[in-house]
């Protein structure tokens, strides 16, 4: 069950709310879960439910209220995880997962922004700050505040929430966003006028958007408050902030880090439009003061995908000149760089005129495979001119050993079974292996293996828009909350006419395509596009997937003169418009016409316009939507964008603070609603069980590895694959989780391959005692994988005081396990085992890794 305080006292029992009785059992269990974990006296829960005058029968009704509750808490659908109310002298105690009360996981995300901020990390501290209040549904427990019930704990924590946001206006202060966050410290100002803090937060804001009088008379009416109701001047630093206002102390101006991207905040003309970039990962975070730099390297086991090409000069060559033969072989070389770097992949070297790339090395992409073959498809058809290729392509598992300098290479049985496709492969052909086949969808193959083993391949498409977009269908389960959210926002934006902007963030997987497909469906005008990693659109493919939707490339100018009529105006959104259907790596920047031509759309009809994995997209691309969300025109558009949460690593303030915009994160399913998607994918499922645990729990609440799981047992060879109810992980699951843990600097990396060897729960002491780590920079290092999600916390050890952690789920801790070599996780799980057997520690039932 979670317990909602924050706002209106809510039950939830699966995300389905839970009735509870009267008001006073609804003050009782309330109040029990503001001491939750603690013993509370009767006569002190009597005088919460009854402040005045306390009735001769209030025993008996407070007995009533909580057999009750244990009553509510006994129908869970959940009863090994259900919440337990015991009589403990002497009074009562309710015992309930911190986990499941969003006061306690406020209160987490309040201290992890705090330490960001202290730390001086702005963006991320705004960012958690943000994610903290955003949880805040109205004042805390207001049904039982308007009874009139007036606990001085509600007070505490509504200071709590004050100092969060003055927390977040510090951090949002200081990336430059205070001309986003004025109506806010306006509003919250007037109703605590005595915080200083707010007052000079508010008058700092000011100033920066150059409004220095409005910033003066803020301090004027601060000052007046405090003398004429309380008798005290304001603080020092209230004061010695005026005089920096009236002086216009350089210490006050915006910091230049952040001053490039606020030009227009403090009046000033913004600087000319810079040429498009195609995005780049984002850096890596400086951990080195955090955890000990990884000696020499790392070695671990990897799927990853070969390709080995074999190119024989012919006739080109001449009679066999040394000089021509090198310089063929030079193009050779320089094509196959080119083709494989285009794509994500590493040139391994050469010998001879044999050519070997990697894909997946140093990181993992959840389409490794299928960018090999694109890549393949090139060099064959580039060098058909220039020599007799063969080429062949492999995936499977390989030890990878990333140096601490020079490049990673790649060992192991693959490589061989790679250089026999390549062997066996026609000239001008491209060969790979039945693992590669599987994975690369956007390849077409030739019907029928050849004999001599392997897949031929004739084509490949570049997967944009709808290639991508036909993967996505699975049942629509437990989405119905973000649906009715959207199609309000839709009929919203009809009837006022105002343009709204959605984000849906959610990891891979989750639905977020199969949620604006919902949408699409109901019958309202959309153009859409797809954002792709390594696609041939250089960055540009969500827009240029929306102008192909509204008219092909041949009939463009006739539908852009249909919709504006001809002239001018429409010849000069074809010129613009025609560049970005076919983009490459110049296309010009030019927001005012793809502005207009969204505005003109929408004009003519409600236009939603949805744009998918925006965290692939260029910065020009970004740049483009967040303009657009602040000057597009009044007209009924609702342009939908979804995104993983990396994007907030590229852009933490994405629509942050704006009036017309709406956050929707998706989380993972419930177990039911787990089992009823798998119960609809797998045609007869004759399932144990113990089985059927089995198959929610790798699952894990994502569709997608619901779909993945679900074909991989509904094949008739399964049965093969349960092993003591166990199951193997599906590659393309694989996939997605090693990406994720690639993108991970590589010092944390190895400290969360530790930790999956350090037991059930995760300690800094365990897991710099097996990894021989310092438990000080470890602990920094698992802060930052509970942020990221890989970690859940599960509060302190009684006896060390240190955070205790878990894996968010057995199947991340599981591949991560896995990625580690034979020799070096034995020698770590005999660390681990002598930590954990260490007598002087309490550390009953963990058991090493």
């Amino acid at each position: 069950m979670q317990f909602h305080l924050l706002g209106p006292l809510e039950v939830l029992d699966d995300e389905s709310p839970v009735p509870l009785g009267g008001i006073k059992q609804r003050a009782a269990l309330g109040y029990l879960l503001l001491q939750a974990n603690r013993v509370v006296a009767t006569s002190k829960l009597l005088h919460a439910l009854w402040p005045r005058d306390v009735p001769p029968t209030a025993r008996k009704m407070l007995q009533n209220a909580v057999s009750g509750l244990r009553g509510v808490f006994a129908a869970g659908r959940n009863p090994e995880g259900a919440p337990l109310l015991l009589t403990h002298a002497p009074g009562y105690l309710l015992r309930v997962d911190e986990n499941c009360l969003d006061l306690t996981r406020f209160q987490r995300l309040a201290e992890q922004g705090r330490g960001e901020l202290s730390a001086g990390n702005w963006p991320a501290a705004a960012t958690v700050l943000r994610r903290a209040l955003g949880m805040w549904r109205g004042p805390v427990l207001a049904d039982l505040a308007e009874t009139g019930l007036t606990w001085p704990e509600l007070t505490v924590i509504r200071d709590w929430k004050l100092a969060a946001q003055e927390d977040c206006f510090e951090a949002e202060l200081a990336c430059g966003r205070h001309g986003e966050i004025i109506g806010e410290l306006e509003s919250l100002v007037e109703l605590a006028p005595y915080r200083e803090r707010l007052g000079g937060q508010l008058m700092l804001a000011l100033y920066r958007c150059g409004r220095q009088v409005d910033a003066l008379g803020v301090y004027r009416r601060t000052r007046a408050a405090l003398v004429e109701e309380l008798g005290l001047e304001p603080g020092r630093e209230l004061q010695d902030l005026e005089r920096a206002i009236l002086d216009h102390a350089p210490a006050l101006d915006l910091p230049s880090s952040v001053r490039g991207r606020h030009l227009l905040a403090v009046g000033q003309e913004p600087a000319p439009v810079r040429a498009p970039v195609v995005v780049t990962p984002p850096p890596a975070v400086e951990l080195a003061a955090a955890v000990d730099a990884v000696e020499g390297g790392m070695a671990e086991r990897k799927r990853v995908s070969v390709v080995m090409v074999s190119a024989q000069l012919g006739p080109a060559a001449g009679d066999g000149d040394p000089e021509d033969v090198d310089a063929l072989h030079q193009q050779v070389a320089s094509v196959v760089s080119a083709e494989v770097s285009r794509l994500g992949g590493l040139v391994g070297g050469s010998v001879g005129s044999v050519f070997l790339a990697l894909f997946g090395v140093p990181r993992t992409a959840e389409d490794d495979a299928d960018r090999a073959v694109r890549a393949s498809a090139a060099i064959r058809d580039r060098l058909a001119a220039v020599a007799e290729v063969q080429i062949g392509v492999a995936t499977g598992d390989s030890l990878v050993r990333l140096p601490s300098s020079g490049a990673p290479t790649a060992s192991g049985v693959l490589l061989d079974r790679c250089r026999q496709l390549m062997e066996s492969a026609p000239f001008g052909a491209v060969r790979a292996c039945t693992a590669t086949r599987d994975a690369a969808a956007s390849a077409k193959w030739e019907v029928d293996g050849t004999p001599a083993g392997g897949w031929q391949v004739i084509s490949c498409l570049s997967p944009r828009g709808a290639t991508r977009r036909a993967q996505a269908a699975v049942p629509f389960v437990e989405r119905e909350r973000e649906l009715s959210v959207l199609r309000g926002l839709l009929d919203e934006v009809r009837t006022r006419r105002r343009p709204h902007f959605v984000t849906v963030f959610g990891e891979a997987g989750l639905g977020k395509t199969r949620l604006v497909n919902e949408l699409a469906s109901s019958g309202a005008n959309v153009l859409r596009g797809t954002a792709t990693a390594f696609g041939d659109d250089h960055g540009y493919g969500a827009l240029s997937d929306v102008v192909s939707g509204f008219s092909s490339s041949g009939t463009l100018r006739a539908a852009l003169a249909a919709l504006v009529g001809a002239g001018e105006l429409a010849d000069r959104l074809h010129a613009s418009l025609a560049r970005l259907a076919e983009p490459d790596a110049e296309v010009p920047a030019d927001f005012p016409a793809w502005r207009h031509f969204l505005e003109e759309v929408a004009e003519s009809e409600p236009l939603v316009v949805l744009l998918e994995d925006v965290h692939w997209a260029n910065d020009v691309v970004l740049d483009f939507v967040e303009e657009l969300g602040e000057q597009a025109g009044s007209v009924p558009l609702l342009v939908i964008a979804t995104a993983r949460p990396e994007l907030l690593q590229r852009r933490p303030s994405w629509f942050g603070g704006k009036r017309n915009a709406t956050t929707i994160s998706l989380e993972p399913l419930s177990h039911n609603g787990t089992r009823r998607l798998l119960s609809s994918l797998l045609p007869a499922p004759e399932l144990s069980s113990e089985q059927w645990q089995t198959l929610v729990s790798c699952v894990s609440g994502n569709p997608l590895f619901a779909a993945e799981y679900a074909g991989m047992v509904a094949d008739p060879r399964a049965t093969y694959l349960w092993n003591d109810t166990s199951l193997p992980v599906p590659p393309s699951v694989r996939g997605v989780l090693t990406a994720q843990l690639d993108s991970l600097p590589v010092e944390v990396k190895a400290v969360l391959q530790d930790a999956a060897l350090s037991g059930d729960v995760v300690s800094p002491g365990a897991v710099a005692a097996t990894g021989r780590r310092d438990p000080r920079q470890v602990a920094k290092a698992l802060e930052l994988l509970e942020q990221r999600d890989f970690l859940r916390r599960q509060g302190r050890n009684s006896e060390t005081g240190e955070i205790e952690y878990g894996f968010r789920h057995v199947l991340v801790r599981d591949v991560v396990a896995e990625q580690i070599p034979r020799a070096e996780r034995a020698s770590k799980c005999e660390r681990a085992r002598a930590w954990l057997d260490q007598p002087a520690l309490n550390l009953t039932d963990r058991r090493a890794g």
